[in-house]
């Protein structure tokens, strides 16, 4: 049977100046659906209402939201869970429940969101006066996973894996087998084909988020997305580069509040039958094509809040 969680759904950020968040996340990508005094709702250019909450406050993350699978009742999960099901007033209304994982971090199980209509595709093919070469924003398709870091690596991989029935992708190790560095984790979908990893969560000196990753439309949009941010002189991370596992190539922004943000692309993916592997690595994460990642990039991790999010 397959799990509870099919794929994310948004991110929910904090950020003290929304005026500034908005151009950012426009200039990243992303659409604009709602703004009101406390909350900046993106999305991209598939059917899903929102991908990314901002509300005003401090800098950090606040949640992360989950699609629960069609066939899995929200009243089956309120009794899982002991939590209630909440209605939904945000874009795209439907219903949730509110978990918060052994960091602190909340997690909202989302289900019955109206789909949006999607946005217009790029037509691959060049008109009489047209010209190969594109300026401007990336276009982001969806929110395809998250990254954290964490103090409580076991009991955090345990808890998403046996609440969510995530399975394990592939694992990082460090010297011998059990050194944990991190592990990759991905929804599990049956027989349908998902992305490596949902969530990857890492071991830490502290707890928060490392990243939070978006697709593109296409693959030449990181390059091209990402000339247009080095113009606008946005803070740069990492990239261009490609991760070994899962075949993804990337590129990582921080945001003007210290959130990383990616433009993300790849050709793999996997099913239910797809084989898990422990891999040995060094500290660095220095698997990857491209170059070494910087300190920054290691350490990186946005505080966890707690804040209002809007239910009525």
């Amino acid at each position: 049977m397959p799990g509870i969680v099919s794929s994310v759904a948004y991110v929910r950020l904090g950020a003290p100046d929304l005026d500034v968040q908005e151009k950012f996340l426009l200039d990243f990508g992303l659409v604009k659906v709602q703004r009101d005094e406390q909350r900046l709702y993106m999305r991209g250019i598939s059917n899903e209402p929102f991908i990314h909450v901002t509300e005003r406050g401090e800098s950090g993350v606040i949640a992360v939201g989950y699609n629960v699978n069609p066939s899995v009742s929200m009243e089956s999960l309120s009794q899982r869970f002991d939590a209630p099901v909440e209605n939904i007033t945000e874009p795209g209304g439907g219903q949730r429940i509110v978990l918060h994982d052994p960091n602190g971090m909340r997690v909202e199980l989302v289900q019955g969101r109206e789909q949006v209509q999607e946005l217009p595709r790029r037509d691959p093919l060049r008109g009489k006066d047209g010209v190969s070469k594109d300026r401007g924003p990336s276009r982001i398709e969806k929110l395809v996973h998250t990254a954290y870091m964490t103090t409580r690596l076991a009991e955090t991989i345990a808890w998403y894996q046996e609440s969510f029935g995530f399975l394990s992708t592939d694992e990082l190790y460090i010297g011998e087998p059990g050194n944990t560095l991190g592990r990759f984790v991905r929804t599990d979908c049956g027989e349908d084909p998902v992305y490596h990893h949902v969530l990857f969560i890492m071991r830490g000196a502290k707890d928060g988020l490392h990243h939070a990753s978006f697709e593109v439309e296409r693959v030449d949009e990181i390059f091209t997305g990402g000339d247009y941010l080095h113009e606008l002189k946005y803070d740069h991370v990492r990239g261009i580069g490609r991760h070994a596992l899962g075949s993804q190539i990337f590129d990582y922004w921080m945001s003007p509040f210290n959130v990383m943000h990616e433009h993300w692309s790849s050709t793999e993916k996997m099913n239910v039958h797809s084989s898990f592997n422990e891999i040995k690595i060094g500290s660095g994460m220095v698997h990857d094509s491209g170059e070494a990642p910087p300190e920054r990039f290691v350490k990186q991790a946005s505080p966890i809040l707690s804040a209002k999010v809007a239910t009525a």
